[in-house]
């Protein structure tokens, strides 16, 4: 958007009968957390309905102000995220604090949405350089690295109350309101489909195993170490430097406890999802096997697991594949296209077997 603009329209999301602020409202605002801006201001709508509005108005390049209606984000919810954010700077990431005014507040009233400060890194996200496939590949396994280096420093150190987005049992902030895990409604959401096109067989099948590898996870988690992460590691969250390597991490909204091998199963590995024509079932779940002894195993050397870890996370790992939300996406639709039906059933079978 040309940052010469008086006015900055939002995306379709943001309701027509609202008025979004306007350049001078931008930098009144700014002025209350003590800063002078010069007004060089570009808008970062990623407003997803009109109930959960967030404009994201780029500043000088130094600081992002943003408005928001999302409950969940609240001055105790910021200090609790800024402590985190300390973390990963002591870490040796770069990640943007959140800023209060000078009444020590983070949140301001405006026209019905909330208003608050936060620095501006100027690094890329590693989905906005063009990376070559060998390059994004190390930059991931940079990633991971980093997670499994951050447990090993600050295991069970000064834990959230609010839950990852990984968590199973213990709910996170958005699954409050449904009453159930992201997982378990991801896995009851694949069953209902199998039940519509007649695959009872499978459904069968594949409740008895989901309800067994839940009861042993069940059974040890809360005895498990936990960790407090960003949680929504992904390329759009991750910057890189000038030779696209890992520098930092943004939108920390996903933080949360999790328990640490929860969140190694569920980073790196699945079914190669990008490749929608038929490829056979067997080489699938072969690239999710190398992928979870590539990424997860090289992450088990760098934080040192305990065997009753080591073995949570091969369970951990069984849940993610089969109800974590891109592969869910991935067998919702191939079951409904031809091509690709019957290697998704057979993938589903594989799946009851253990692996």
């Amino acid at each position: 958007m040309n940052s010469n603009h008086t006015e900055f329209v939002p995306g379709n999301h943001f309701p027509a009968n609202r008025k979004a602020p306007d350049r001078n409202g931008i930098l009144s605002e700014l002025s209350k957390y003590g800063y002078t801006g010069q007004g060089n201001i570009s808008l970062i709508d990623t407003s997803r309905a009109s109930d959960d509005i967030r404009l994201n108005y780029v500043i000088d390049k130094k600081w992002v102000l943003r408005f928001c209606n999302a409950p969940e984000m609240t001055e105790t919810r910021l200090i609790e995220l800024n402590r985190l954010i300390e973390r990963y700077l002591q870490f040796g990431l770069k990640c943007p604090r959140f800023l209060t005014d000078q009444n020590g507040r983070f949140f301001h009233a405006w026209d019905g949405l909330n208003c608050y400060l936060q620095e501006y890194i100027d690094l890329p996200t590693a989905n906005e350089v063009r990376l070559e496939p060998d390059e994004e590949d190390r930059v991931w396994q940079e990633v991971l690295d980093s997670v499994a280096a951050f447990a090993e420093m600050f295991k069970n150190v000064d834990l959230s109350s609010t839950m990852g987005m990984y968590s199973l049992f213990d709910l996170a902030p958005y699954d409050i309101p449904i009453g159930k895990d992201e997982k378990q409604q991801n896995f009851e959401k694949l069953c209902q489909t199998l039940l519509e096109i007649r695959e009872t067989r499978f459904v069968e099948r594949l409740q008895a195993k989901h309800t067994m590898i839940r009861e042993r996870i069940r059974s040890v988690y809360k005895t498990l170490p936990r960790c407090v992460f960003q949680a929504d590691e992904n390329l759009s969250n991750i910057l890189v430097d000038k030779n696209h390597h890992l520098a930092g991490l943004i939108d920390f909204n996903m933080a949360g406890t999790e328990v640490i091998v929860n969140q190694f199963a569920n980073l790196g590995g699945g079914f190669q999802e990008s490749i929608t024509e038929p490829i056979g079932a067997n080489r699938r779940m072969q690239y999710a096997i190398d992928c979870y002894h590539k990424y997860q195993e090289r992450m088990i050397q760098i934080y040192h697991a305990t065997a009753l870890e080591k073995r949570a996370m091969k369970w951990y790992h069984w849940i993610a594949l089969v109800a974590g939300w891109p592969q869910v996406c991935f067998f919702l639709y191939g079951l409904k296209t031809e091509t690709l039906k019957n290697e998704i059933l057979e993938l589903l079978s594989l799946l009851t077997d253990d692996f």
